[in-house]
């Protein structure tokens, strides 16, 4: 795939919209030619991003949107994913049991930022380099 592809979605957050949302990412990920195994560590970062937004974002209010934004552009090295809500960044004291998710996603990615100032924007960066098979 030589040029610019995207994939955009927007939903509202109920708690099964993250299958929905992890299944169109995967195929995207197909569809621009990266290799199983990091689709798959893809999938498990961004699917630790969304189950927060799902979860986090409008608990106790009426429910909103949650977006999914990824990006490569022809046959860059990397992949920009972005998982974006217009609800409330909540800080939590640690529960036992709980907590992995953001710690997982930065295992992963190569580049991962947080902005709360408007609902929860993260933005994750993945090093494609060597996981294309079209390029």
């Amino acid at each position: 795939m030589s040029g610019p592809s995207e994939l955009r979605i927007n939903r509202i957050g109920y708690p099964g919209i993250t299958r929905d949302l992890r299944h169109a990412l995967m195929a995207f990920l197909a569809a621009v030619g990266i290799e199983d195994d990091t689709r798959d560590d893809i999938q498990t970062a961004v699917g630790e991003a969304l189950a927060n937004a799902v979860e986090h974002a409008y608990h106790g209010v009426e429910l909103g949107e949650i977006g999914l934004y990824a990006h490569v552009a022809g046959c860059d090295a990397s992949l920009s994913v972005e998982v974006f809500d217009r609800g409330t960044f909540i800080e939590r004291d640690p529960r036992p049991g709980r907590g992995f998710g953001l710690r997982i996603a930065h295992s992963i990615v190569s580049s991962l930022s947080i902005d709360a100032a408007n609902g929860t924007h993260v933005r994750m960066l993945f090093d494609i380099s060597k996981a294309r098979v079209e390029c």
